[in-house]
């Protein structure tokens, strides 16, 4: 006999990235498609129902990388990894000054990205995924028009924020 779960019930999904080799069966056609984040990438996914043993260990390996990089920092390297006879192979054309200005850049960029309202960074980031105006107004609740005005807006203001690096 099936049993139905009540509403103090925990129900556990898995989230399913949606890519254009992705393919969806039948009873998952209709579900919501979401912004969710699959380890440190915020992808277009469908909810999957899961048992808890399932949920558990789909996020394993997801829990462990987290904790593993809380306990050494993600700027560390292993031990394992360092050696000391170890030398680095420098291109020819490696230029360090241009090298760290595009990470000064990234970094303020990404600050500025983090500043945003949900619905800004939701709009840009389906923007640079390569979603249309008009998929990316529905997603949000938006009309095409208003989601263009947006873009230009904030691809304006942060010409602005950034402009130290032109």
């Amino acid at each position: 006999m099936d049993k139905k779960q009540t509403s103090n019930e925990k129900r556990f999904y898995i989230p399913l990235e949606l890519t254009s080799e992705t393919i969806i069966t039948e009873e998952y056609k209709n579900c919501a498609i979401r912004w969710w984040k699959i380890g440190n990438r915020m992808v277009r996914a469908i909810l999957i129902p899961a048992t808890k043993e399932q949920y558990y260990e789909y996020m394993r390996p997801l829990w462990r990388e987290d904790k593993r990089q809380q306990r050494h920092g993600t700027d560390e390297v292993s031990a394992d990894k360092v050696r000391d006879d170890y030398e680095l192979e420098v291109p020819d054309d490696f230029n360090l000054e241009e090298t760290i200005l595009k990470e000064e850049l990234l970094a303020a960029l990404r600050q500025e990205l983090a500043a945003l309202r949900d619905i800004n960074r939701t709009i840009l980031l389906m923007l640079a995924d390569g979603s249309s105006e008009a998929a990316t107004g529905k997603a949000v609740g938006l009309s095409q028009k208003a989601v263009n005005k947006r873009k230009h807006k904030l691809y304006a203001l942060l010409k602005e924020h950034l402009e130290d690096f032109r």
